[in-house]
């Protein structure tokens, strides 16, 4: 099946009478497989069969570009949507995804990932956070998790950007914010 998929992939004009209960399945099983969708609604409009409109309604929600499932169903050339094969080629070569055997390799990977993720990872400390963190961000969930963290001059900040945002609650927030400088001292 494989096999078959690449080349309705490839060369949607093969797609017929036989390819038609296959690609149902597949929907099926995958209801979120967007690629598959877009086969079986090009595969029902190249029959005409009557059920086209009931699948374009429900696979139209599932294709996050419906320009492109547009051009793709009619066979008109849009100016936004390039199919070069070579970019098919790249997403539908079996290369491409490979599941991985050994846990090994998996636990490498892993591995990998997580040092990546280090190398992005900006060191800050939670006082150029509170500082930085513009007042519209700042919440009153978020000057309770400072405090509960410890972090009771973030906290303290927080409480006073939120007092000047809703002046309604400024007695709350001096209050809590006198409770706060009794925990500092």
């Amino acid at each position: 099946m494989v096999e078959e998929f690449y080349k309705y992939l490839k060369h949607p004009e093969f797609l017929n009478e036989e390819s038609l209960p296959k690609l149902k399945q597949l929907v099926e099983l995958y209801p979120s497989f967007q690629t598959a969708w877009m086969l079986l609604l090009k595969n029902l409009k190249l029959l005409n069969d009557p059920e086209f409109d009931q699948y374009l309604k429900k696979g139209a929600i599932r294709v996050p570009d419906r320009r492109q499932l547009y051009f793709f169903l009619t066979g008109e050339k849009g100016q936004e949507v390039k199919t070069d094969d070579l970019q098919i080629d790249q997403y539908t070569a079996q290369s491409a995804y490979t599941l991985m055997d050994d846990g090994q390799a998996e636990e490498e990977s892993l591995a990998n990932l997580v040092r990546s993720i280090q190398k992005k990872s900006v060191n800050t400390t939670p006082t150029e956070t509170s500082e930085n963190t513009p007042s519209e961000f700042v919440t009153e969930t978020l000057a309770k998790i400072y405090a509960r963290q410890g972090l009771y001059k973030e906290a303290i900040n927080s409480y006073e950007k939120l007092s000047l945002k809703y002046p309604e609650k400024n007695t709350y927030f001096a209050g809590q914010i006198e409770e706060l400088k009794k925990l500092i001292d």
